[in-house]
């Protein structure tokens, strides 16, 4: 060991010697001309496994890039509302400030673009912080730079959208509605052959991958409704499904009403409006009962209250003369009764 030291002692005093004009030392050794070689060697060996070693951490992901956020693209297969990624979206705005005053804690990952695409990146996950950093690039003079994380093996579609979904899952979760429209279109894509693989896929049961889906799935007039489908909880979607089930006319009559309505509903009140819709009237609380008034399984009238009053109506195959002198004998019946309470209260 101590051999070898000297000889680099030696090797690197006679490069200073020369580097400095000093006396010049004597010839360089056999030996010395040797470690020499092999010093270098081992240089070029050793910059070109750590070249291997970057290139291989870029190519699996792990190496944060700074990108101009304009070169980067949504995918194809984008869960979010459209709306969570503008600019006059108040979660977003606070994203934006957050990364305007800490920096950009966490970088977005993204992969190639396609051949031929007018853009270099297309986002695997992070599509709210890419959002942001095109707000701050827009107001930023010189730009604003997103760090991203390349990944080169998210070409596989499906291993694209299971990266996305987990890391939506692990931040801010996605509503049930950005769920049940991504599940869906997961399956429209044959990404997934049926629900049953989906959910394996992403550890839910099959009963609630189909929640998910009837969130996504009811009718636009419904959705407008509640003015931002993404206030649409996961556990209304039977409900909203059976009351569609039971009377759809009239939940969409009364969706069309409430869409219009100013001020607009907060979304709890538009569920139970629609969920009033879709009851039968006869069921529902404190709804009007009619009562129906049968001699020998023939019906004499029908009684019911209507606001301040009530409500008579004959049998149809009461003779029409004994309709119109009953209806005599109850007016007459009537003033007499309302006549003598009066005089009670001393009115």
């Amino acid at each position: 060991m101590k051999k070898t030291t000297d000889i680099r002692s030696s090797v690197l005093a006679g490069l200073t010697a020369r580097k400095t004009g000093a006396e010049s030392p004597p010839p360089i050794s056999r030996r010395e001309s040797a470690y020499i070689a092999s010093f270098g060697r081992n240089l070029n060996d050793g910059l070109k496994d750590q070249i291997a070693h970057l290139e291989a951490e870029r190519q699996g992901g792990f190496v944060v890039l700074k990108l101009d956020p304009k070169q980067i693209r949504p995918s194809a297969f984008a869960n979010r509302d459209p709306r969570s990624l503008e600019d006059g979206d108040p979660e977003l705005a606070t994203l934006a400030a957050d990364i305007a005053t800490r920096g950009q804690l966490e970088p977005i990952r993204v992969r190639p673009a396609a051949a031929g695409a007018d853009y270099e990146y297309e986002i695997v996950y992070g599509h709210r912080r890419h959002a942001a950093c095109l707000v701050l690039d827009a107001r930023t003079e010189g730009g604003w730079p997103v760090l991203a994380l390349l990944d080169a093996h998210a070409t596989d579609v499906r291993d694209h959208v299971l990266k996305m979904y987990a890391e939506n899952a692990a931040r801010k979760d996605l509503s049930a509605y950005e769920t049940g429209a991504m599940f869906g279109n997961w399956l429209k894509e044959a990404i997934f052959a049926n629900q049953s693989e989906l959910g394996e896929a992403v550890s839910l049961s099959q009963g609630t991958v189909a929640k998910y889906l009837a969130v996504a799935q009811l009718p636009d007039v419904v959705v407008n409704a509640f003015g931002d489908p993404r206030a649409i909880s996961l556990r209304w979607s039977e409900q909203l499904a059976a009351a569609l089930k039971a009377r759809g006319g009239a939940v969409l009559e009364q969706a069309r009403r409430l869409a219009t309505s100013e001020p607009r509903a907060l979304p709890d009140e538009v569920l139970r409006s629609l969920l009033v819709a879709g009851q039968n009237p006869a069921t529902r609380p404190g709804a009007v009962r009619t009562e129906t008034i049968k001699l020998r399984g023939r019906t004499l009238y029908k009684i019911a209250p209507r606001g301040n009053g009530i409500q008579i109506s004959f049998g149809g195959k009461l003779d029409p003369k004994i309709a119109k002198a009953a209806q005599e004998e109850v007016k007459d019946a009537l003033t007499r009764f309302l006549a003598k309470r009066l005089k009670e209260q001393g009115e």
